[in-house]
């Protein structure tokens, strides 16, 4: 692993793994797997795992997730989460990473994951949230992805705004787990074994300005197919200059590590 900063050290993203450290995965099912990265760094982190299946109802997705992730341990198939076609306590470890905004029926989604978990097994969810005390980047990252899942509703996409941290909270409390860890950080646990975190840290590096600007003119640019969506492209180009005043900064995110 490459060497960190102490911004990223003092986060609270170096206790997430080193708790993931001392599990040992079993079989791992990452539902919403979207091109693998999750796996990925579950991969790096985990004590160890006997495999992983990393599932997504996008076949365009799984196809990227199979060439970034050509390993015999892992496999990827097409399925619809809220339908996951396992017996029931299939699985030693199900996780959900950046997806639970995704989901149009969160709780059915969630149930198919209990079902098909293991007792005693591991439910793992990492997910940003849209309040708190963040900085002014931060939230640019926030009315970004905002402003982007209105697009993607428009255009058939289940995509819809973050949760709160404490919406989070209950959505996991209301699971029936008998235990539940929860960790908060401003770095994902990807940014520990990525060569380009040291860029991120200033959120106004040139890094940061030109993510956030491709980003948003990637907005500007769907919302201009749709000509009742003026008002977005109205917020988008007030973005573009928050971005430049403010710069970008990715949202805190909770970590939950729970036991069934």
């Amino acid at each position: 692993m490459q060497s960190i900063s102490e911004t990223i050290r003092n986060s609270g993203v170096i206790e997430i793994r080193d708790r993931l450290s001392s599990l040992s995965g079993g079989r791992v099912l990452d539902v919403g797997t979207q091109h693998g990265s999750f796996i990925t760094v579950m991969m790096k982190s985990m004590k160890d795992y006997e495999a992983f299946v990393g599932i997504d109802i996008s076949e365009k997705d799984l196809e990227k997730a199979r060439d970034a992730v050509p390993d015999d341990s892992v496999e990827f198939r097409i399925m619809d989460a809220e339908d996951l076609k396992y017996k029931n306590d299939s699985y030693d470890t199900v996780c959900l990473s950046y997806s639970l905004h995704h989901l149009e029926n969160v709780d059915i989604v969630l149930g198919e994951m209990m079902r098909v978990l293991k007792p005693g097994g591991h439910l793992i969810l990492q997910e940003m949230y849209s309040d708190g005390d963040q900085t002014d980047a931060q939230r640019t990252e926030i009315l970004e992805h905002h402003l982007g899942a209105r697009i993607d509703r428009v255009e058939g996409i289940p995509h819809y705004d973050t949760f709160s941290r404490q919406q989070l909270k209950d959505i996991v409390n209301g699971l029936g787990l008998s235990s539940v860890e929860v960790y908060e950080t401003a770095w994902s646990l990807k940014c520990l074994y990525c060569e380009n975190s040291h860029q991120c840290e200033d959120p106004r590096s040139e890094y940061n300005l030109e993510f956030g600007r491709e980003e948003i003119q990637r907005i500007l640019d769907r919302a201009k197919d749709h000509s009742e969506m003026d008002d977005v492209q109205d917020e988008a180009r007030l973005l573009l200059e928050r971005v430049e005043n403010t710069g970008l900064h990715s949202a805190s995110l909770l970590f939950f590590i729970c036991k069934k």
